[in-house]
């Protein structure tokens, strides 16, 4: 057990040296992040407990996928399966649990942490040979693998904006229609295989044009029930419910268009940060998106030709 926590440990120490960072500097912004957002995600929502405990929940998704387990329980004993197990989801869920309870939730706290030890001793049996419906199977593969994976998360954003209604909390509404669009978003951090690039007849700017018409479509779609529910109940605000909307649009694009500046490899270090500056600070759009363009069309140029 204690080699399957040291292997873990040197993978992440290479993965951050990849980056081109040292990993305790790695370390040191990582925890100054998680401590950032966390602070501005309970500055800024009234349910920011619920949503904080939600999302410690749903980081464990990926470490109780069913391959995942059956190579553990494959590989190890029993006992040091259920200890890595334990190990894990209550490392993962400790930072928040933390926060809860410097943020005087004590009771959230104690129960995310008896949460994640209990799901640790799940054995999850074999999937059942269902595949989920959705309208986004005419141009996949983002939208179409995104929302099968976090179609819960969509249904929870759906419910906030029900619950805006029903206490009369625009704000709250319009935070869950950003919510929409940051799940949107984040079905373009991996980039996919070469082959399923390389198989459109395009040129690289038309297969670009495609893409982004997908992308805003797709999320059209399903930002389409929030904005019609919330515009109807908050008639005062539609022009701001358009905006946020439309500025979800432009990080979507800015989103699509990082992804393929990089590739076929992963967006580096310096293209992450100049993303996130210019989420955090809207006007340096003007010089990142004629950018990210430009370098996505000599990464994809390669492929198409």
């Amino acid at each position: 057990m204690r080699y399957y926590f040291n292997l873990q440990y040197r993978i992440l120490n290479r993965r951050l040296t990849e980056l081109g960072l040292p990993p305790i500097l790695g370390y040191i912004l990582g925890l100054l992040a998680f401590v950032g957002l966390s602070m501005y995600l309970f500055y800024k929502t009234s349910y920011a407990e619920y949503f904080y405990t939600l999302l410690a929940l749903s980081s464990l998704s990926r470490l109780s996928e069913r391959e995942r387990n059956d190579f553990l329980r494959a590989t190890f004993s029993i006992g040091e399966y259920r200890q890595i197990r334990m190990g894990e989801n209550s490392g993962l869920v400790l930072p928040f649990a933390a926060y809860l309870l410097y943020a005087g939730q004590y009771a959230l706290a104690g129960g995310l942490v008896l949460s994640a030890l209990l799901l640790s001793l799940i054995q999850f049996g074999h999937r059942l040979n269902f595949t989920l419906p959705t309208p986004f199977y005419r141009y996949p593969f983002e939208f179409t693998q995104g929302f099968r994976r976090y179609w819960w998360l969509y249904l929870l954003a759906y419910f906030v904006g029900y619950k805006a209604v029903e206490v009369n909390n625009f704000n709250l509404g319009a935070g869950s229609l950003v919510f929409v669009f940051l799940l949107g978003i984040s079905h373009y951090a991996q980039p996919e295989n070469p082959y399923f690039v390389w198989i459109y007849s395009s040129t690289a700017r038309g297969f670009l044009f495609k893409k982004m018409a997908t992308a805003l479509g797709y999320s059209s779609i399903l930002a389409l029930p929030l904005v019609l529910g919330l515009g109807w109940h908050f008639q005062g605000q539609v022009w701001i419910l358009l905006g946020v909307q439309c500025l979800g649009y432009l990080f979507l694009a800015t989103m699509l268009l990082a992804k393929y500046s990089a590739f076929p490899n992963e967006m580096s270090l310096p293209q992450a940060l100049l993303l996130g500056l210019s989420f955090w600070f809207p006007p340096l759009l003007l010089f990142v998106i004629p950018l990210f363009y430009t370098r996505s069309l000599q990464r994809l140029n390669v492929v198409l030709q």
